[in-house]
Formats: C-alpha cells, sequence, structure tokens
C-alpha cells in the first residue's frame, strides 16, 4: 500500500532523530579554552609580554565579576556592572554572566521539566526537523565544538533547536537561529540555551521574537531605521551607497537577525554579545552605524562589489581595530544615537494593523 504523506514525513523525522541519539564519548565542553577553540594549520606561538599582561588583567576582572555575582541584586542594574560588561566580560566568567544577565535561573525554577518535556514532543511533531538537521551541520563547522557530524555539540544544537520548534509555534524555526543557539551553547548548557534563547526572543529588551516570524517584520523595521540613521549622521556615506546600488537589505539582514554573528571577527562578536545581552536590541542599530562610521573614508572609495565584498566579508576577518577600541566606539555612539533619539526605532504604529 503506497504510504501517506504524514507517514513518510514521519519517517524522515524519526530518521534523522535516531541521528542524534548515539552516544558520543566527547566530554570536554566546559572549558573556556575549548570555546574559541578554532582550527588553525599551525601550532599557536607562546604569549608574549603583550598578552601575559592581558591575561593578568583578565585574572584580576574575574575576581570582580565573581564577588559581584555574589551581590547580583546589589550590581544587576548598576553603572559598575555596566563598565564591566563594556570592558569585557572574562572568558571563564561569561557563563554564569550570561546566565545572570538573562535572568535563567529564575526561568528555570518558573519552568522545572519543561525542557525535556519539548524535547520529547518535538520528536514525534516538529515539522522543522529536516530544516534544522541540514542547519546544524552548516553552523560554526570551523569550530572545534561543532566540526563533527552528529557529535555532542551538534546533539545539543538539534535539540535545543528542535524543542524550541514546540515551544514557540508562532516562530517554529527559522534560519538564522541555529548560530544563534550555537553561541549560546559555547558557554551555557542544553538546557540554560534553550532557555536563553527563549529569553532573547521573548524578553521586552531583545524582543528577537519579530526577526524570525513570518515577513520579518523587526528586519524591516530596523533597516528603515538604519537607512534614517544614515540619512542624519552620515550623509555623504548615505549617498554614495545609494548611488551605487548598495541597498541596506544587502548587508543588514546577519547583522540584525544574528546580532554580527560572522559579520566580525569571533572575538568581537563575543564581545558585541557581552553588551547585546545588557543593552538589548538598540545594540544593533548603534553598532551597524558604529562600523560604518569607523570605516567611512575607505568606503566612500569603494564600488558596488568591492563594499559589499569589505562589509560582508573583509570585515568578519579583520575589523582593522582592536577590539576595545571598537566596544568604545560602540558606546559612544549609543550616547549619540540617543542624544538624538535615534537610539531605537519609532514603535510599530497601531495604523499598521487597521
Amino acid at each position: 500500500m503506497k504510504k501517506d504523506i504524514e507517514t513518510l514525513i514521519a519517517e524522515e523525522r524519526a530518521e534523522i532523530i535516531t541521528k542524534y541519539d548515539k552516544v558520543c564519548s566527547w566530554k570536554d565542553t566546559s572549558s573556556p579554552r575549548v570555546r574559541i577553540c578554532y582550527l588553525f594549520e599551525e601550532e599557536l606561538p607562546r604569549p608574549s609580554a603583550m598578552e601575559e599582561k592581558q591575561n593578568q588583567l583578565e585574572a584580576e576582572r574575574a575576581e570582580k565579576w565573581v564577588k559581584m555575582g555574589k551581590k547580583w541584586d546589589k550590581y544587576r542594574h548598576s553603572d559598575k556592572m555596566a563598565k564591566r560588561v563594556y570592558k569585557g566580560i572574562p572568558l571563564k566568567l561569561r557563563s554564569r554572566a550570561w546566565a545572570l544577565l538573562l535572568d535563567l535561573d529564575r526561568v528555570k525554577q518558573d519552568n522545572p521539566g519543561k525542557y525535556k518535556k519539548m524535547k520529547l514532543q518535538a520528536r514525534s511533531f516538529s515539522t522543522e526537523i529536516k530544516q534544522i538537521d541540514l542547519d546544524v551541520n552548516r553552523t560554526f563547522r570551523n569550530h572545534i565544538m561543532f566540526r563533527e557530524r552528529f557529535g555532542v555539540m551538534q546533539q545539543a544544537l538539534f535539540h535545543v533547536l528542535a524543542a524550541y520548534s514546540v515551544y514557540n509555534t508562532e516562530v517554529s524555526y527559522c534560519q538564522g537561529m541555529s548560530q544563534v543557539a550555537a553561541i549560546l551553547l559555547m558557554f551555557l548548557n542544553e538546557e540554560e540555551a534553550f532557555w536563553a534563547l527563549s529569553q532573547l526572543l521573548t524578553n521586552t529588551k531583545h524582543a528577537m521574537h519579530g526577526f524570525f516570524i513570518p515577513g520579518f517584520p523587526k528586519l524591516q523595521r530596523f533597516q528603515s531605521h538604519h537607512d534614517l540613521i544614515l540619512s542624519k549622521m552620515l550623509p555623504r556615506l548615505k549617498k554614495h551607497l545609494d548611488k551605487e546600488q548598495m541597498m541596506t537589505g544587502i548587508y543588514t539582514t546577519k547583522w540584525f537577525l544574528q546580532c554580527f554573528i560572522d559579520r566580525t571577527p569571533f572575538t568581537l562578536t563575543l564581545r558585541l554579545w557581552d553588551v547585546y545581552m545588557l543593552e538589548g536590541e538598540k545594540v544593533l542599530s548603534a553598532f551597524a552605524y558604529t562600523a560604518l562610521k569607523l570605516h567611512k573614508k575607505r568606503l566612500l572609495k569603494l564600488q558596488l562589489e568591492d563594499l559589499r565584498e569589505f562589509i560582508q566579508e573583509d570585515l568578519g576577518v579583520s575589523f582593522y581595530l582592536p577590539d576595545d577600541t571598537v566596544v568604545e566606539q560602540l558606546h559612544a555612539s549609543m550616547e549619540e544615537l540617543r542624544s538624538k533619539k535615534l537610539d531605537l526605532p519609532p514603535p510599530v504604529s497601531f495604523l499598521c494593523f487597521l
């Protein structure tokens, strides 16, 4: 008897899930040194004097973060905590800092057993298993944590995305979410990464939900607002980009959907995510403005194809400035845009829904 389409889909889903059920032997997912380990063809050189100094500074900052974490209620809304985020969260404290900034302890306490339940439901009901499987295999494949097909971290990524696809049925799963979940898994365990993804999509500070629902309404709002910022703050560059037909949609989609993952060097991406955890969605417009402002002179000399290559590819390899300098410029841009009431797009008009 010919199988109906629902049976075929169920069989395909079960076959994919089985591949992620295998037992993996690699257990070392807790070391911060692993979490930013990319593949290099040659052995890395010994730390220089400057790097040793940076390591000492990192250790001192870590001590401060440990003390601050023990009195989080006191520091969570303080200027001191914000300044420390902008200076850079110490690598070995990033997991705890992100958990505190996203209030994950409370969310987990309010939802005991919920993640396990969603994982089980996804096995039978998720309609996105095939697409999630395809995207898991494309996510951070040059990162040691995700390079093994069906390895322990690909398993974790698959389970987080599959569970979320049945937990938030309005979003379900959308391409772009895999890299967001993956960067969370570099610093959080599986259940924490699930709730962190949920917080980023649904809380009022980040509200990534609108970036991923059908029609991408929030993406359109932020792209229009980016055009407005360029018109007011960088009019000469805006005129040049328009002349070269370098439309906002060409280069800002991944900027806004994934908070610059793959569009900035990895160490800078982590710094941006620290600030994003703290400040929320206004970081997106501010850093988009900062990126173009810092490279304005060069951009004004480039034609369309070179513009596209520089913004979408070159800046992902090197930002041509130290991370500290870039983050300092981001902070200045946020203050500048806030003073001109350009830090956020205007709210969605009620008339849009009539």
